[in-house]
């Protein structure tokens, strides 16, 4: 059976390679810049004008980002209000810092169709805001044109930058305005009547307005970083009628950091962002404040004052040690040294952590040297009263006991590290004389030092261990555990909120976790995730039933347990329906709804089992102990044909054949088929079918010949439908060494075949043409939709894909 820990088989090897190679703070090439002159005039900036706005409304601008100074530049205004950091709106004159958010306001005109104008100034640049109130409404028609969004999804989660809007409208007299967020949308009339299509729904609605035309538009929406955006659609029509909130979703680009430290002066968390930015984040409120963008993510220390970060990288063949003013922004350099490395070896990364009573840093380099099975490493001491670094010490492939670290901190006078062989070391912080005090199992990675002088934090791969130091015992905080709803993967920092409060970050679920240093309770302070619930580790399949609004997932618990998901697709909430506890080498091979007994048919390589959507309760229908006929071998993927209850297998080892599933008894058959159609007359290598039940058509997939086949179900005679699928780089995506066919689906809808490669394609039947619809290279399944948007999972997420402008949001992760 398989280890009840919720990590996955990807984390594990990832873990070794991190053990030698370990992350964050490698080396690049390059020398940091000498140290700028003083700049106080900003990179030009800019306000999206806004039009049709109400008169005498009261207008604001989108936000703009100081960027292009190093010290305290000029800011005024002239017939509007401005706001620094989301702060009051003011008239009177400043100064502000590089990084700075800025919005301005001002009243609408009192006329129709008239211009107001704002005029920003920073450093001696000058932008104008400018707003047009909206047409004079005419007399007739009072009917509001309408409109619906069709991307991005209800809720959503996004990066930051520009957002394409996509959407849909009708209206009796024509769009004269469609605005979304300030900017106005390019509309275009279509040729045939659209499909109407709800921003929370799947399904078409009828639209009995005959003499309504009909819309599609698109609009380029800015998103700014670190916030929770309303995006919201106004319509008008050419007799003045409008609808100022015809269609609205929610959005965000509220991200967990990667490396966290507590300012308890400030009452902040200081954090390194994954896009390098350094931010503070209020506590109170949860914003977020840009303080500098460092040269790449690294784990760092903080002043106990909170007034500067300091932190370590290595570039070319020197080691610098940086420290970031967190008031101003501005960096300094510390120290900078040429470590004396042997050939080959190299830097994989660099650890810092501050001594501030006795004003030293201790620098960990992890080396991986040329041709060896683990790592070793170079702990340098700087003192920054005198300005000196030297090698404290450093460890070396013939260490006996196996003590290279990984990961050090510093705690109540005594320098403590981490051993790859699951260690806790002690440092002579004079001597660098190194020694074991504790053996831990629980496949440590991540140290924090405790607010009591005795404790310290040890997060590993089964649980979260509190250590007493002054008596060397070890109790478990926080179990990993399958139900768990806040499970750990990859921890990448700890730091101590208060005494009861352990902030945990994680780089692979991207949250920043609280957790009660008494009971072991965890709770996410900070997510880039959407939704409420347990975790998607790797979600392979998805189906829905008659409610289109739960969508149903089976999860890859990798080295875990199988787990069925319903996601409520309103708000991107999951709740655990099942989990299937199987051997560990086994995966998932299908998941399909059977509305005879209102159960999901899920398939794993070794089983089908049923899931009833009633209580989650399981049962084998059919497996090697389960159910007559063929033997059941390694079920790779397959389709199930609902109106006959059979579900068509696809099996890698089988020549020219597929399993045939008897769903209501379990029995096993064999299909076998005319295989001329495939390399020397076998068709072999199958990873996948796809049912057309209309046409008595099936298709299958050879990942190993690299092609997809059509099988007469009638004649049992095959033809080779595709072996070609370019992409932008003119690379074959069915060809098992580009990427190779993973999954394919049938959409009986637009009469194509959905191709899973890595990258998302469509076989058009009746053109025979294969086209990319999906470019980014991480699929693990597509479902197509109504509004001509896909669901996609990948990694730890569902999302949602729009084919015409190739953008994603998060839906649920």
């Amino acid at each position: 059976m398989k280890q009840l820990m919720l990590v996955s088989r990807l984390c594990l090897l990832v873990l070794s390679a991190w053990l030698i190679t370990g992350c964050g703070g490698g080396s690049d090439s390059g020398t940091p810049p000498p140290p700028p002159v003083v700049n106080t005039q900003p990179n030009p900036f800019s306000f999206t004008a806004q039009s049709a706005v109400d008169p005498e409304a009261i207008v604001t601008s989108n936000s703009i980002t100081v960027s292009g100074i190093n010290a305290a530049a000029s800011i005024s205004i002239q017939n509007g209000e401005y706001s620094v950091n989301n702060g009051d709106f003011t008239t009177a004159a400043a100064t502000v810092n590089n990084a700075a958010q800025i919005r301005v306001r001002h009243q609408a005109a009192s006329q129709y169709t008239t211009s107001q104008t704002t005029t920003l100034t920073i450093g001696g640049i000058s932008a104008n805001f400018v707003s047009t109130t909206r047409n004079q409404p005419a007399s007739g028609n009072e009917t509001p044109p309408q409109a619906a969004i069709v991307f991005p999804w209800t809720q959503s989660k996004t990066s930051a930058g520009t957002i394409t809007v996509r959407g849909t409208a009708s209206s009796r007299d024509g769009i004269s305005a469609l605005i979304v967020n300030g900017v106005a949308a390019d509309v275009q009339s279509q040729s045939v009547a659209a499909q109407r299509v709800s921003t929370q729904s799947i399904s078409s609605q009828d639209n009995d307005e005959s003499d309504e035309e009909e819309f599609e538009w698109t609009a380029d929406v800015e998103i700014e970083p670190y916030s929770n955006v309303e995006i919201v659609v106004s319509v008008e029509d050419q007799s003045g009628n409008r609808d100022d909130e015809a269609a609205t979703v929610q959005t965000s680009t509220l991200q967990a950091p990667l490396y966290i430290a507590f300012d308890a002066e400030h009452d902040r968390l200081i954090g390194i962002m994954d896009n390098r930015d350094v931010v503070a984040i209020e506590l109170t409120d949860f914003s977020y404040q840009t303080l500098a963008v460092v040269g790449e993510p690294t784990q760092f220390s903080l002043d106990p004052d909170g007034s500067r970060l300091l932190y370590s990288r290595y570039v070319g063949t020197t080691l610098y040690l940086f420290a970031l003013n967190l008031a101003s922004g501005e960096f300094s350099t510390l120290q900078t040294y040429e470590p004396q490395l042997d050939e080959g070896t190299q830097v994989t990364a660099v650890h810092t952590r501050l001594d501030a009573t006795n004003q030293l840093v201790y620098v960990l380099l992890r080396l991986a040297e040329a041709d060896a099975d683990y790592a070793t490493d170079m702990l340098y001491r700087v003192d920054l009263a005198d300005e000196s670094i030297r090698l404290l010490s450093q460890s070396s492939l013939d260490d006996t006991p196996f003590l290279p670290l990984f990961e050090i901190v510093w705690h109540n006078e005594s320098l403590l590290g981490l051993s790859q062989n699951g260690k806790l070391i002690e440092v002579e912080r004079v001597t660098g004389d190194r020694h074991e005090l504790l053996s831990l199992d629980n496949s440590p990675f991540k140290l924090a030092a405790g607010t009591d002088h005795n404790e310290l934090y040890v997060a590993g791969f089964k649980n979260i261990l509190k250590v007493n130091l002054s008596g060397l015992e070890t109790t478990v905080l926080s179990e990993e555990t399958p139900s768990l709803e806040h499970p750990t993967a990859q921890v990448s920092d700890m730091t101590m909120l208060d005494e009861n409060t352990l902030l945990v970050a994680d780089s692979s679920f991207e949250v920043v976790l609280q957790v009660n240093t008494e009971t072991g309770d965890r709770s996410a302070l900070v997510s880039s995730g959407i939704g409420s619930g347990r975790g998607l580790l790797s979600p392979q399949y998805l189906t829905f039933t008659d409610n289109s609004d739960i969508l149903y997932v089976l999860d890859d618990g990798q080295n875990a347990a199988e787990s069925l998901f319903a996601i409520d697709l309103t708000t991107g909430n999951r709740s655990q329906l099942s989990e299937i506890n199987r051997p560990f080498n086994t995966y998932p091979s299908g998941l399909y709804y059977h509305d005879d007994n209102d159960a999901l048919l899920v398939g794993l390589s070794d089983a089908i089992w049923s899931a009833s959507l009633a209580d989650g309760s399981l049962s084998v229908i059919s497996d090697s102990e389960t159910g007559n006929g063929v033997d059941i071998g390694t079920l790779a993927g397959g389709d199930f044909d609902t109106s006959t209850g059979t579900l068509y297998m696809a099996q890698f080892a089988l020549e020219n054949g597929v399993l045939l599933i008897d769903v209501s008894t379990g029995e096993r058959s064999l299909l076998e088929f005319d295989g001329s159609a495939g390399q020397a007359g076998i068709i072999t290598g199958l990873n996948d079918t796809a049912l057309d039940v209309d046409n008595q058509q099936l298709f299958i997939a050879s990942q190993s010949q690299s092609a997809i086949y059509r099988l007469d179900l009638e004649t049992l005679e095959t033809e080779l439908l595709l072996d070609q699928c370019q992409n932008s780089i003119g690379q074959n995506i069915l060809d098992i060494d580009v990427s190779g066919i993973q999954k394919i689906r049938f959409d009986a809808n637009k009469q194509r075949l959905l191709i899973l490669a890595s990258q998302l394609a469509s076989y058009d039947l009746e053109n025979q043409e294969c086209r990319i619809i999906g470019q980014s290279p991480e699929y693990y399944n597509a479902l197509p939709l109504e509004n001509g948007t896909f669901l996609t999972t990948s990694q730890g997420a569902l999302k949602q894909l729009d084919p015409t402008t190739q953008k994603q949001v998060i839906i649920s992760k």
